[in-house]
């Protein structure tokens, strides 16, 4: 009877495995070093720009993954930095929604005498403010505008939903003036770990989500440039009022506990923005009115009066798109969405008004006057 030989590679695993059971206080130090050694290499190459060599669409969870499109797409801008003037956007799904393209809308700026611009929206689903300050804050120099988008929902975050900015969370990037500034906003210090939690939590969901809905694993995904693309259709009228006291009542008490928070938050987006030389322009991000009512529960005049007033008070232009237009009901996907046709409705109004603060923003000598807001009775 033959007995089997044990393989040659059996001693090496044997003695690779005695490796784990080591207790030698040097060789544990070693191994710990290493392990920080590597997470400190994987953090910096995410902070710099490392992962561009692999395209975009590998790293998506899902087709709308805004987050991650907004941290590739931020280190692309930091590793070749635009030549010329840009219009950056800001805000949240509703701003995605609100132009038909990026070039679409730099062909209608310069139509409007707005010379030749780039357009790079840097939008998110349920971007809060502070993850627009820390965004403007991650940009390469340059000259343009920061078109900062304004809405009920970006008034109502509260300083516990943004302090994972801190780590890296939800959005892969670290910001020396939010960090500056967490002792004052968040009332702790910035995280010993750098955005390392914020790399864990998006390799776990990562691997969930691809598990869950496919491609698998490191294959591309394209990404969805809109949430409602050209032809889709938006709820039915009745759907779109089904659940709009909850989402007032929501909205009105997120206002009433946070707004001192985010107010504090976009003034220093003007100080930012202005100290890197770019020209901060406020606007108002498309609302449903027709369904949200008017006033949207006492939010709008509320938060647009003091946005107002911190627009004068800092020279920045307060653009509204919508007193220029007649949305209706049927533009909108649901209360805060604009379909196709809205979306040509808001950029033809828009790129007039933005082609105005670009043209303010190349003469030093002249600032561009904020527009006045009428008075809230007054107010769509």
């Amino acid at each position: 009877m033959k007995t089997s030989q044990p393989s040659p590679s059996h001693p090496r695993r044997e003695a690779f495995g005695r490796g784990f059971h080591q207790r030698n206080p040097l060789v544990l130090v070693a191994a710990a070093l290493l392990v920080v050694l590597a997470l400190a290499l994987v953090q910096y190459a995410v902070l710099n720009g490392g992962f561009l060599a692999v395209s975009q669409g590998r790293y998506l969870r899902i087709p709308n993954d805004d987050y991650v499109h907004v941290s590739y797409e931020l280190a692309r801008l930091r590793r070749h930095p635009p030549k010329g003037p840009v219009v950056y956007i800001f805000g949240g799904s509703g701003a995605i929604e609100s132009i038909v393209s990026q070039r679409a809308l730099s062909r209608a700026i310069a139509a409007a005498g707005g010379g030749r611009v780039q357009v790079v929206s840097l939008a998110a689903h349920q971007q809060t403010l502070a993850q627009t300050l820390a965004i403007i804050d991650f940009l390469p120099p340059g000259k343009g505008v920061l078109l900062v988008g304004l809405a009920p929902s970006r008034f109502s975050s509260s300083p516990a939903q943004d302090v994972g900015l801190l780590s890296g969370r939800p959005v892969l990037l670290r910001s020396p003036v939010l960090q500056k500034l967490a002792p004052q906003l968040f009332r702790r210090g910035p995280s010993i770990l750098g955005v390392l939690p914020g790399i864990f939590d998006y390799v776990g969901s990562y691997v969930n989500q691809r598990a869950a809905a496919g491609p698998f694993w490191g294959l591309s995904l394209p990404y969805a440039k809109h949430y409602y693309p050209a032809g889709a259709k938006g709820a039915l009228p009745l759907a779109k009022r089904q659940n709009i006291f909850t989402v007032l009542r929501r909205e009105r008490s997120g206002y009433a506990r946070h707004s001192d928070y985010n107010f504090q938050v976009l003034r220093e987006i003007v100080l930012l923005g202005q100290e890197r030389g770019y020209a901060v322009v406020f606007y108002d991000q498309p609302l449903n009115i027709a369904a949200g009512g008017p006033t949207w529960g006492g939010v709008l005049p509320r938060y647009r009066k003091r946005a107002q007033a911190l627009a004068q008070e800092m020279g920045v232009p307060y653009i509204h798109v919508e007193r220029g237009i007649h949305l209706t009901d049927a533009d909108f996907a649901d209360l805060y969405h604009l379909l196709d046709r809205g979306r040509l409705k808001w950029q033809a109004r828009l790129a007039p008004l933005v082609s105005r603060a670009l043209r303010g923003a190349a003469s030093p000598a002249a600032t561009p006057p904020p527009v006045v807001t009428p008075s809230p009775a007054a107010t769509p």
